[in-house]
């Protein structure tokens, strides 16, 4: 649970007219503890239900669960469209929950630009760095 608490290392060198002016300022903020557990909640409780299946029916019933998770969470669209992951969502249960991001924060409501087809399709046959979205500074 412990997050990076120093300054990261510059693995690759900083391409500033794609990414803007680089800042350690963001990359280097400590994590509350609240926010750590709260992130690290939803993989342990899904441990836990795999323990007690294993420990109720099996290894054989758990493994399959996380295969049929492993194959809905690959399948997606093309880059640079969004996809629901409407499969993945209705094996772990996600479609009951209502949350802040069923109505709030939709890719297609944003005013600001996504990321640019050049950057997607690097990252995607890992090639360069990570996609990001264009913005002015």
């Amino acid at each position: 649970m412990e997050e990076q608490k120093a300054l990261p290392h510059m693995v690759h060198p900083h391409d500033t007219l794609r990414l803007g002016l680089g800042s350690l300022k963001d990359q280097a903020s400590v994590v509350h503890p609240v926010e750590a557990i709260q992130k690290s909640y939803p993989k342990n409780q899904v441990e836990l239900k795999l323990g007690m299946l294993r420990n109720l029916y099996g290894s054989a019933l758990p493994a399959r669960m996380q295969l049929d998770r492993q194959i809905l969470s690959k399948a997606g669209r093309l880059p640079g469209m969004p996809s629901s992951h409407l499969g993945l969502q209705s094996l772990t249960g996600e479609l009951d929950d209502f949350c802040f991001e069923s109505y709030v924060g939709f890719a297609e409501d944003s005013e600001t630009p996504g990321p640019d087809m050049h950057s997607l399709m690097e990252a995607k046959h890992k090639m360069g760095l990570p996609p990001v979205t264009r913005s002015i500074l």
